[in-house]
């Protein structure tokens, strides 16, 4: 009897921690939903003239915080960003602030 006490208190702190870690997962899945649809709506209203692409011109006045970064993120250096390279970018910033 004394020994299905302690296990019965392990069972039970493994399945709320191991809840409590599918949450925490269900949460970063949401919040990292949340963060694309942001930068979507903010790409969308930086393309005024919606070709699919920012123009340096466009990524200085809808996104300058890109602008200032736009060599680095135009990957295929076409002059034109589009929605991928700018999501590429900011998955990068964020793997190096990981490290």
């Amino acid at each position: 009897m004394h020994l299905l006490k302690p296990v019965a208190v392990a069972c039970a702190a493994l399945l709320l921690t191991s809840g409590c870690l599918a949450v925490r997962a269900a949460d970063r899945a949401e919040h990292r939903q949340a963060a694309l649809d942001k930068l979507h709506d903010k790409f969308a209203a930086a393309d005024t003239d919606h070709d699919g692409f920012l123009t340096r011109a466009e990524a200085q006045s809808g996104m300058p915080n890109i602008a200032a970064h736009f060599d680095e993120v135009d990957s295929d250096h076409d002059g034109k960003l589009s929605l991928a390279e700018v999501g590429a970018y900011f998955a990068k910033m964020r793997a190096d602030r990981g490290k």
